[in-house]
């Protein structure tokens, strides 16, 4: 073989290897988001500040997505009040629980599923739909065959499947080679679970840029929504250029404490589609109260 073919011999091999690893990178530009992204989703977690739902509803926010538990035993005292307040602005609603591998994963799905129940029913909220959602990541997290699992038991209470939301290291980056191990060992059962689910990924970089680059892993086929700024230790982060993108909602938001020319940052959310697929992975994700087993 001359030097020529087996350099192109190499090229291909790399290509192969590259088109079956378990984990890809994809680019989303700001020309991208702007023309085919929907920019409608909020979330939220304790932090003792003020939502104004209404408003948020009036800037095109239509989900709200809150903290409802946080591993064994912590509660939101955020959730309830907001949850009632998003209900009564029209906006749709999601919980979601912080997982912690340090403890029984399934108590902790079981607690999740009867915060979220018996908030409803105090509220009177049983027959509004619920988009129940995993947040794994950092040392918390447990593994991509974990979640399959959690996703089939919440299913079984619920009727629904979960939106999980998971960081995915870049390559090179801590934890990248135990995830590619991890999603390389799932079972077909399992793969199918996750990619039913849906991933919620969360990337955004220390300045604001034109492109923004993050880990999608194969199994999902591609992403459902995408965190794509955020406010974390008093500095906002944002990953595309332009104030539309910035996570300032204004009077709209304004939390309780932290540097005054932050507080009225917030988490902000992508969704990786038009208004119709929003609204149709929405009905098929979520379940009314009433409804669970």
């Amino acid at each position: 073989m001359n030097s020529r073919a087996s350099i192109w011999s190499c090229i291909a091999v790399a290509s192969l290897l590259t088109s079956c690893a378990p984990i890809r990178t994809e680019t989303v530009s700001v020309h991208h988001a702007r023309s085919s992204l929907l920019n409608n989703t909020v979330d939220f977690g304790w932090d003792g500040g003020a939502v104004r739902a209404d408003l948020l509803r009036s800037m095109g926010v239509e989900l709200m997505i809150h903290r409802a538990t946080r591993g064994g035993t912590k509660s939101d005292v955020d959730y309830a009040r907001r949850e009632h307040a998003a209900r009564v602005a029209g906006l749709k609603w999601g919980a979601y629980h912080y997982v912690n591998r340090a403890g029984h994963l399934q108590s902790q799905l079981d607690r999740f599923i009867r915060e979220v129940s018996s908030t409803a029913h105090r509220h009177g909220t049983i027959s509004y739909p619920v988009l129940m959602v995993l947040d794994n990541e950092g040392r918390d997290r447990v593994s991509w065959s974990q979640l399959a699992w959690a996703a089939q038991h919440v299913r079984a209470h619920t009727g629904a499947w979960l939106l999980l939301y998971c960081s995915v290291p870049l390559p090179g980056m801590p934890g990248f080679d135990q995830q590619t191990r991890e999603l390389q060992a799932l079972t077909p059962a399992e793969c199918t679970v996750l990619k039913t689910c849906g991933l919620w990924i969360p990337r955004y970089g220390e300045q604001t840029s034109t492109h923004m680059t993050f880990s999608v892993p194969r199994v999902f086929g591609t992403w459902t929504f995408w965190q794509y700024c955020g406010d974390i230790s008093g500095h906002p982060k944002t990953a595309l250029f332009g104030p539309e993108f910035s996570g300032n909602v204004g009077s709209a938001y304004t939390r309780s404490g932290g540097r005054g020319t932050l507080r009225h940052f917030c988490d902000r959310n992508f969704f990786n589609g038009s208004h119709s697929a929003f609204e149709k992975f929405y009905r098929e994700h979520s379940s009314a109260v009433s409804a669970w087993r």
